[in-house]
């Protein structure tokens, strides 16, 4: 569980991003469980830098840890499962080091294991510290970019692993176009082979006004998901933005990489959440910084609650475009798709959870749009091996 958000003063955004990091990991873990006996969380960059909570609980190992504690004594209880769990906790600063080995005895039912330097040089070593047929879960949330994702390749790239790094866009877009050599070759070691700077010249040339940023943005979290997916061989890379708490900005981007589609389906999950709790802390934040001005708390209390979120225009104008390409995608195989892979595609480019997809199928099927043969009138969503087809 979270601490309350006045623990995160002066760092809103990391509450959000401990929000996604604690829902995702919970139930990654959870389904993971229940087939493989060792869960490896891997944080190349642990910190704590701002702990300020007993057990760590406002850092992200802490928060990890946490669940997977709470997700042992769960597989414990209903099935008597023992599942081993691990975490290796990878920090450079001899202080951050020091405070780091607290955690083992806060955790004793967890083996966690410490080690001190720089995340890339010890890839070799924690490979090693990993079990063959482990299922391993990789956080990488660095301060800046100065990140060797070929150093990190070996990895990333191990089968039965997923990861989940910050990209902290607006840093590295400040320094994106920057002439300086260590930069550009810095920036070309992080999203290596996708040509970033070239690209990010032409939206320069051909974008101009309020869509400029948004230009950027798009050209950089997609250069670097390229090379995630390419170095990592991972099919699916998605990507959930985290704001700055008073300015309609994007702060970071969490950018996930998976093989499997369980996992797509939990990162939308997480993803649809988390933006609408993000809606309401920077709400939060902005009504505080009106009273703190103005001198008048009680004109704003109601504010939060009676705004209307931003996310729910965004998730409004998924689900609109999750109708549409499933008529369209339908339309382009005339044998038809399984509705598992149907709902693949779509959970792949929109923003909305696999039950919703499910249910719009289901409104499509009604209206005639889309049609599923072997339909079961008991049923409110289509089965995964159903057999949907264009309307004819």
């Amino acid at each position: 569980m979270l601490p309350p958000i006045r623990a995160y003063a002066g760092r809103r955004q990391a509450w959000v991003k401990h929000y996604f990091l604690g829902n995702y990991i919970e139930s990654l873990t959870f389904k993971v469980s229940s087939w493989a006996d060792d869960f490896v969380y891997v944080d190349g960059f642990s910190g704590p830098w701002q702990a300020g909570e007993e057990e760590y609980q406002d850092t992200s190992f802490g928060i990890a840890l946490a669940a997977l504690r709470k997700v042992k004594h769960e597989w414990k209880r209903i099935r008597g499962r023992d599942v081993r769990m691990t975490a290796l906790l990878v920090e450079k600063s001899a202080r951050a080091f020091n405070r780091l080995q607290q955690v083992k005895e806060l955790f004793p039912d967890i083996r966690i294991e410490t080690y001190k330097g720089e995340f890339t040089s010890l890839v070799p070593t924690l490979i090693k510290a990993i079990p063959a047929n482990a299922f391993t879960f990789v956080l990488i949330d660095p301060k800046g970019f100065a990140i060797d994702m070929d150093a990190v390749a070996p990895l990333i790239s191990r089968p039965r692993t997923e990861v989940l790094f910050n990209f902290m866009f607006d840093f590295i877009n400040r320094f994106a176009l920057h002439d300086d050599a260590d930069v550009v070759a810095g920036l070309e070691k992080l999203m290596p082979g996708t040509g970033w700077r070239q690209r990010l010249g032409h939206v320069a040339k051909t974008v101009t006004g309020d869509e400029l940023p948004q230009g950027r943005k798009a050209v950089l979290v997609e250069c670097f998901s390229e090379a995630l997916r390419r170095i990592g061989g991972y099919p699916h890379v998605l990507e959930t933005p985290v704001y700055y708490p008073l300015r309609d900005r994007t702060f970071y981007s969490l950018v996930y990489a998976t093989r499997a589609a369980a996992g797509v389906e939990v990162f939308r999950d997480c993803q649809v959440a988390t933006l609408k709790q993000q809606d309401d802390r920077r709400a939060e934040a902005k009504v505080a910084a009106q009273a703190q001005r103005s001198g008048q708390d009680e004109m704003f209390v109601d504010a939060p609650r009676l705004a209307a979120r931003p996310s729910d225009a965004i998730l409004a104008s998924a689900e609109a475009a999750s109708r549409s390409m499933m008529i369209d995608l339908l339309g382009q195989q005339p044998a038809g798709m399984k509705f598992k892979d149907l709902r693949l595609q779509v959970l792949e480019r929109e923003i909305i959870r696999k039950q919703r997809v499910g249910e719009l199928a289901a409104e499509l099927r009604k209206s005639g749009l889309i049609d599923f043969p072997d339909w079961e009138s008991r049923r409110r969503v289509p089965q995964d091996d159903s057999l949907a087809l264009a309307a004819r």
